[in-house]
Order: C-alpha cells, then sequence, then structure tokens
C-alpha cells in the first residue's frame, strides 16, 4: 500500500486589529466620588482628603467633632507645601457639602492650640447610622481657596472677629443699653476700676478665653451699670436656636467665667433651654451657687471680715478675710472657669432655644465670659489621608494596525503641575514600556473636545507628543498597560514632583502606590488560524464499494481554513506538497465555504479573477497551493482536489 499522507504548510500575513479592554480600577473609583462644588478645571478643585467614621450611635442634629493634624496627612500623601487654612470643607458621605460646619485652628484636642496646620473639625450631622463623611483640604501651592461659605456652628467664638456683637452661627444678640458689654473679645488682660466698691478695686482681670482666641462678653466691664434705681433682668441676651437628635440626644454643655464686684442677688447670669419645657442649665433657680457659681459673690449683703457678699472682687463664698462660709474651694479673686453639662433627654427630637442672659442692677460692675457651647457631641474617627484619582478612559474597541492609539483620561481635580501634569506610559505583555510620557492635554486640541475640562487626551496629531502605533508583531498577546499620571503642584517627599502617595506603600510608579495613577490593562487580539484535511477513496478500479488505495485509486482531499480568533488574519497561504505516489489529477481543484458545498472551479494555473474570488487555489510541480486575501473571524472555507495512487 502506498503512502498517501503529506505535511501542509499555512503562512499567515497578519493584519491584526487591536481590541482594547480597558479596566478602570483606579483611584477615582471611590464611593462617594471626588467632591467638587463648581466642576473639575473650574473654581477651585480640592486635592486632598480623609474619611472620618461616625460610631453606631451618631443621629442627625448631633454635633460631630474631630481633631486632624494636616500635617501629619500630607506626611501619609507624601507631598509639601503650604497647609491652606482656608480649604478645609466636610462632605457628606453622599457627596453634599455638610451645612453646618468649621474648622478651628486655634483649638486641638480640647486645648488651645498655636501650630497652625492641625486643629478641630466640627459639623452638625446630617446622616444617620455610622455614616463615613471626608474632610476635604488643600495645600496654596494648587490654588488659595475662599473662606468656607457654610453656616458655622460657632459655640466657641471662633468663627466671629473681636468686637462681634452677633457672632456667626447664633439668633440674636441684644441689650437694654449700649453701654453693656455684648461682644466677642479676644484674649486681653484688662485693669477695671469699679465706681462704688472700695475693696480690691481696680482689679486687673483675666480676659483668657478658655480655649482658642476667642471667648463671648456680657454685662457691664467696659462701663459702670447705668443708673436705674431697679434690677435689670436681661441687661445682656444672646441666644440662638438647634435641634436635638431624637435618638441619643446627648448632653448641652457650657462654659463660663463670673467676674466682677456685686452679687447673685443683683448681679448674675442665666442659660436656659426652652423647649416643651424649660431645662435650667445656670441660674439663681438651682439653689447650687457653690457648684455652679453665677455670680462673682454670694448672697444678698455686702461682704464684711466674717461674711461673705458684694463689694469684694470674686470674693464667691468668701469673707473679706478670704474663709470660706459655704464649703466652696476656689481662691478669693480667683477667675476659673466653670463647666455646666445637663441631659437633652427632655428634649429629644425638639428644636429649642439656648438663652445666656446677664442680669444687672446699677450698683457694682459685673460680667461673664462665655466659651466652648456643645451639644450632643459625638467623636468622629479619622482615617488615612487619599488624595484626587484618575481614571484611564481610552482607547476601547478595535483599532486596525498602524493607527496611532488614542488615549483619553478623566481626573477627579485640576492637575496643577506646571508642565505636562498629565501624561502616559504603555508596558506592553512582557513588562517593557513601549511608549513613555507621553503628554496629554486639556485644551481643546490633540482630541481634547473641550478645554479646562476633567478629560485629558492625545490622538497623536502632536509629531512631538505622539502616542503609540501598534506593531503587527503584537498579535495574540495579553497583560498590556496604559499608565496615567496626574501631577498637582505639591513637592513630593517620595521623590515623584506633583505624585500624591498612598499610605504604607512602596514607591514604585504604579497604581497600588499612588492615589493620582490609573491603570487600564487591555490585549492585542490576533486571528486564530487552523487547518484541517479529510480525504475520501472515491475509487480504486477494482470493486464498485469498500474502496481501497491501491495503484490507480483516485481519492479526494478537503483542506478547510478556519478563523477562531477574535481578530481578522490578513492574507491566509497554506501549501500542501504531494508525495512522489500521488498525481494530482489536473482541473480538479474546487473551492466553497466548506467540503459539502464546494463547487467554485478554481483552475490550476496561479493567474487569473478566480485566484482573487475570494479564494485562490492553484497546483505547479507538485504543490498545491490554496490563498485568501482577508479571513474575518469566525468564518471559514474548503478547497477539494483528487489525486491518483501510482
Amino acid at each position: 500500500m502506498k503512502r498517501t499522507s503529506r505535511t501542509l504548510f499555512l503562512i499567515l500575513v497578519p493584519a491584526l486589529l487591536l481590541a482594547l479592554f480597558l479596566g478602570r480600577a483606579g483611584a477615582a473609583q471611590r464611593v462617594p466620588g471626588w467632591w467638587d462644588p463648581d466642576g473639575v478645571g473650574s473654581g477651585s478643585d480640592w486635592h486632598y482628603r480623609v474619611p472620618v467614621t461616625l460610631g453606631a450611635t451618631s443621629s442627625a442634629n448631633a454635633t460631630a467633632k474631630v481633631d486632624v493634624d494636616f500635617a501629619a496627612l500630607m506626611v501619609q500623601l507624601g507631598i509639601s507645601g503650604s497647609f491652606d487654612p482656608n480649604s478645609v470643607r466636610v462632605v457628606r458621605p453622599g457627596g453634599s457639602i455638610a451645612a453646618v460646619q468649621e474648622y478651628n485652628d486655634a483649638i486641638y484636642a480640647g486645648a488651645s492650640d498655636s501650630t497652625n496646620t492641625r486643629g478641630e473639625v466640627r459639623w452638625i450631622v446630617e446622616d444617620g447610622g455610622a455614616p463615613t463623611y471626608y474632610v476635604y483640604f488643600d495645600v496654596t501651592q494648587n490654588g488659595s481657596k475662599s473662606a468656607n461659605p457654610q453656616t458655622p456652628i460657632n459655640g466657641n467664638f471662633e468663627q466671629s472677629a473681636s468686637g462681634t456683637q452677633l457672632p456667626a452661627g447664633w439668633a440674636s444678640a441684644t441689650r437694654s443699653n449700649s453701654a453693656y458689654d455684648l461682644a466677642v473679645r479676644p484674649s486681653e488682660t484688662i485693669s477695671v476700676t469699679d465706681g462704688t466698691a472700695t475693696l480690691n478695686n481696680p482689679f486687673t482681670t483675666d480676659g483668657t478665653p478658655q480655649t482658642g482666641s476667642f471667648s463671648y462678653l456680657m454685662g457691664a466691664r467696659s462701663n459702670n451699670e447705668p443708673t436705674t434705681g431697679a434690677a435689670q433682668p436681661n441687661t445682656a441676651v444672646l441666644s440662638r436656636t438647634f435641634t436635638v437628635p431624637a435618638s441619643n440626644p446627648g448632653n448641652f454643655t457650657i462654659n463660663w467665667r463670673v467676674e466682677g464686684w456685686d452679687a447673685e442677688s443683683y448681679d448674675n447670669l442665666t442659660v436656659t433651654i426652652s423647649g416643651n419645657t424649660t431645662t435650667t442649665v445656670v441660674g439663681n433657680a438651682l439653689a447650687s451657687y457653690t457648684t455652679i457659681p453665677n455670680a462673682p459673690n454670694i448672697g444678698g449683703g455686702q461682704a464684711r471680715n466674717n461674711s461673705a457678699g458684694f463689694g469684694q472682687y470674686n470674693g464667691f463664698d468668701m469673707s473679706t478675710g478670704g474663709t470660706h462660709q459655704n464649703g466652696m474651694t476656689v481662691a478669693q479673686h480667683g477667675q476659673p472657669w466653670w463647666n455646666r453639662s445637663v441631659s437633652l433627654a427632655a428634649h429629644a427630637g425638639q428644636t429649642v432655644t439656648l438663652t445666656i442672659a446677664a442680669n444687672n442692677t446699677q450698683g457694682y460692675r459685673t460680667w461673664f465670659h462665655i466659651d466652648n457651647v456643645e451639644w450632643s457631641v459625638i467623636a468622629g474617627t479619622l482615617g488615612s489621608a487619599e488624595g484626587y484619582g484618575v481614571a484611564v478612559t481610552g482607547p476601547a474597541g478595535s483599532q486596525p494596525p498602524g493607527k496611532v492609539l488614542t488615549v483619553s483620561a478623566t481626573v477627579d481635580a485640576k492637575p496643577t503641575a506646571a508642565s505636562n501634569p498629565v501624561t502616559a506610559d504603555l508596558i506592553n505583555g512582557s513588562g517593557t514600556a513601549v511608549a513613555s510620557a507621553v503628554r496629554l492635554y486639556n485644551d481643546g486640541t490633540h482630541g481634547d473636545a473641550t478645554a479646562n475640562d476633567a478629560v485629558w487626551t492625545n490622538n497623536g496629531s502632536d509629531a512631538a507628543n505622539p502616542t503609540y502605533t501598534m506593531p503587527l508583531s503584537s498579535g495574540s498577546s495579553s497583560g498590556w498597560i496604559l499608565r496615567v499620571y496626574a501631577r498637582d503642584a505639591s513637592t513630593s517627599t517620595q521623590g515623584q514632583a506633583g505624585m500624591v502617595h498612598r499610605n504604607g506603600q512602596g514607591t514604585a510608579l504604579v497604581l497600588a502606590n499612588w492615589w493620582s495613577i490609573d491603570e487600564g490593562t487591555f490585549s492585542v487580539d490576533a486571528a486564530a488560524v487552523g487547518v484541517t484535511k479529510a480525504m475520501t477513496i472515491i475509487s480504486d478500479g477494482v470493486g464498485a464499494s469498500n474502496y481501497k488505495a491501491v495503484p490507480g485509486a483516485q481519492l479526494r482531499y478537503c483542506v478547510t481554513i478556519g478563523n477562531s480568533g477574535t481578530a481578522s488574519a490578513g492574507t491566509v497561504l497554506a501549501t500542501d506538497s504531494l508525495p512522489s505516489d500521488l498525481t494530482y489529477v489536473a482541473g480538479s481543484l474546487v473551492s466553497g465555504s466548506n467540503c459539502a458545498s464546494a463547487a467554485t472551479a478554481e483552475d490550476d494555473d496561479a493567474a487569473g479573477s478566480d485566484e482573487t474570488d475570494p479564494i485562490g487555489a492553484s497546483f505547479a510541480g507538485s504543490t498545491i497551493t490554496i490563498s485568501r486575501a482577508s479571513l474575518p473571524t469566525a468564518t471559514s472555507f474548503a478547497v477539494l482536489y483528487r489525486v491518483t495512487v501510482r
């Protein structure tokens, strides 16, 4: 029996299509999206933030408080620059700005602080449960921000200038006579002379706030009390409203200092909270002067060597000889701050009115400082700082070979680096950078549709900064990476100018280590051409059936070529060399979509229109040659021919 097997050679001239599957696993993929009050590239853009998580017991209308060391956060981000205190903003979990909020850089960890890169952030909670808020901030190198326009809480009066009668966030501030003090005051130590007293007169008084830079002064310090002849309740009144959380209402707290020469029967401080009921926080009705003193002296008589009373400066419960009469321990003429905290349970869910009133009677001067008024306070837990992100958005879809790639990316905040703020690298499947530092544009050119928006593009139209042309040899590869970098105007402490580092990560310029990097992965698709060949004995010259491949027998071969790949193949060229024991049957070449339907005649020569219709087949010497100009994906064709066994 003769041999009938042969070797078939297939040659592909690839014209591969580039299909890109770009992921968006970059820094911009966070919830919520990056906050920007007026659109990226317009007005002010914020570049950094830190999450703050509130406890599960938090509820709407509570006062959230967290201490933030922005210098420490900048270390986490690997940046240096001039922290902008005006930039601090509190943003709700859904991405809108908190309606009532403030940042006080004069207070940190509950005490006065002079470090201008840290402070206390407060806001009124608008979201129940255990929400995560975000505190946004920036450095002046990225553009100075305007002062926060949101309403402050201002219970510590840090949000108002010295001399302000009605502090920001408060509802009203009234006085019965312009001679009375009613204003925000800075830290000050002044000598006060009373027009009536003979003891301790004049006296150097303490006007230092309990914390921070300011407190609120009310009563009669600057002037003697106006002549009246009768008691004057509510000579100076400061008030506001606030809503108590319906659940977990917490406490109301106020701090005050009393100073002067009169006693509580004539001059005193009252603090009340009024809703469905009235709670007296400070006042004569409490009958507890020794623990909640609301005047400089106790009682209604004049102070003497053996009794407490008016006429001496801050005698509290002491005789003029300095002996306590009612068990207090404060020093004679001392000027301490007092604190009172009361439950708000009786006012849960109510909008209440807070009234702070200085009540003065003509005679001896008395005044009060108010500071650190707060309610329903819950502490926030600070997370790690985050930076603005970039997200690769193109190329996408299929790209023919030889075409310059069009690259595009969106950026959360305006990149403010002086030159080439957004660039891209292209890394092939072997990890080799085939294009580096390709500049992207946001100026309405180079494929960018709108200048100064969030989209940065390069379509290869700039010869000095072209993007990459995929070579034909890149077929059938995966793991390509398009890496985009966005840089701001900060100085990097990690050796990468303008880049924002992820806390605790390495320094290699990859997505895992930097907030302002995104990576889009893609593969280069290729044709997957396969060949099968089937043989049928159609006669043997001996019998009418059950043919054998004996000399003189005629065989029919069907060669099927298909493309199961995801990209079209270019010219497909296959050759089949006949061995010496087979003889080609002239004029037997036919082609078609499959073996069963192949009926298109192909002459034996390699010329003529039959070679490009689109299948070509010819015979020369001892070789069958099969060709097709292009072979789309999921397409196959067949060529049949006959031979005789020698």
